[in-house]
């Protein structure tokens, strides 16, 4: 045991030695074992990592295999293979996205602060892209506290930008995403505003794009980021999920060209059945599936995040109204409704009749369907999740985020 030791002593003293003669004088950087060893060491790399030489890189993959010479398998460098089913040791981030519905609601807020250990970033709802160019701030609670509190608790701030919905002329983000100056204005508008509240970067999403702006929305994004990323901002971009490029809906994403204008890329597959249809699952687990089979034939996994629902949706008659799991529970409970399970779906639900008569049925996520939706992460070994919205969740999901999602 000791002629071991001393072997390895005298080769790591010969490393170093070689190191100080081969490697370019650098800024002072500790490496750990596990840089040593080639191992990652989060789900990015740090400016220093960037930028360390060629010989950097060989010295250490030396190291990496002489020293699984010595040590045989207790020092395994090999990453295990994500749909073999071994655990990937990339971490996993968790985006929450956040939202103020009326000026006292706390509900994103609380559960913000109160599963701070889980959530590595919070995209706020507060702006809305005008057709004219300008951002309408949405108001709700206090931003500048939100933002402290979560940077405290070691939390990235996003802006969630949304875009106005259509009137009756064409639609608002047909008219900025075609005007080169209109582009500018908005991204003038965006970086005063993040500025303003010193956050992080930006979320943008932009629904219901026409497809003919495939290209002016890739446009769009290659100038956000050329004027946010070299300061040093996250831009990010919310997709809507596709499994071809006939959908109309989903068309004007091109996930191919977005992937090298965004860091992260929220693939939104939940409102698999909404407001525009019958009654069935938010996010069918074989649909949620596929759509991230086709999305990683673009979109690279170390950037991609799988959108999970906290709501679900009660359909009666000729409404559908979106609830929260809180409210969703309560009305099971008052209509003495056991909640049932589709196992195809992997999805819960039940059925009511209200006062009046008319029948409606209730589709929606909790922890036991969610499970299902996170072990894709793993399989598929991407960067996170990101779930619309904090604070209308199943509380029990947070045991099950935890197994995951450790900041």
């Amino acid at each position: 045991m000791r002629k071991y030791k001393s072997a390895i002593s005298r080769l790591m003293i010969m490393f170093f030695m070689m190191s100080s003669i081969i490697l370019p004088v650098t800024s002072v950087h500790a490496f750990s074992v596990s840089d040593l060893l080639g191992q990652p060491f989060g789900s990015t790399e740090s400016g220093l990592t960037k930028g360390m030489s060629t010989s950097n890189g060989l010295l250490n993959s030396l190291l990496g295999l002489l020293l699984g010479k010595f040590l045989g398998n207790g020092l395994d460098t090999q990453t295990p293979d994500a749909d073999a089913g071994g655990p990937s040791r990339a971490a996993k981030e968790f985006v929450g996205f956040y939202a103020e519905w009326w000026g006292e609601d706390t509900s994103s807020y609380n559960s913000m602060i109160k599963n701070a250990k889980m959530i590595k970033t919070i995209a706020p709802f507060w702006a809305t892209l005008q057709a004219d160019g300008t951002v309408l701030d949405r108001g709700g609670n206090d931003h500048e506290a939100v933002v402290k509190a979560a940077q405290q608790k070691n939390m990235s701030v996003l802006l969630l930008v949304n875009n106005a919905k259509q009137d009756n002329a064409a639609p608002p983000i047909h008219t900025v995403l075609t005007n080169p100056a209109l582009r500018t204005k908005a991204i003038d508008n965006f970086e005063a505003y993040i500025k303003k509240y010193g956050l992080d970067g930006i979320n943008v999403d932009f629904e219901m794009v026409p497809a003919e702006d495939r290209d002016n929305l890739t446009a769009f994004m290659r100038e956000l980021y050329a004027r946010l990323k070299p300061q040093g901002y996250i831009v990010s971009i919310d997709v809507f999920p596709k499994q071809n490029e006939n959908n109309d809906v989903a068309a004007a994403y091109d996930y191919a060209e977005l992937v090298n204008y965004a860091d992260k890329i929220m693939i939104m597959t939940y409102d698999n059945h909404g407001t525009w249809s019958g009654p069935g699952p938010i996010a069918d687990i074989s649909w949620v599936e596929n759509n991230l089979k086709y999305a990683l034939k673009f979109i690279p996994k170390n950037k991609l995040y799988l959108g999970i629902a906290a709501y679900g949706y009660d359909w009666g008659g000729q409404s559908t109204e979106s609830l929260e799991y809180n409210t969703i529970m309560t009305l099971a409970q008052r209509y003495g409704q056991a909640v049932q399970w589709d196992d195809t779906a992997k999805a819960p639900y039940f059925s009511y009749a209200a006062p009046d008569g008319v029948q409606h049925t209730v589709w929606f996520e909790n922890s036991n369907s969610l499970k299902y939706k996170l072990a894709l992460i793993t399989k598929y070994d991407i960067a996170g999740a990101a779930m619309w919205k904090l604070g209308e969740e199943d509380p029990a999901i947070w045991p099950v985020v935890s197994e995951m999602f450790q900041k």
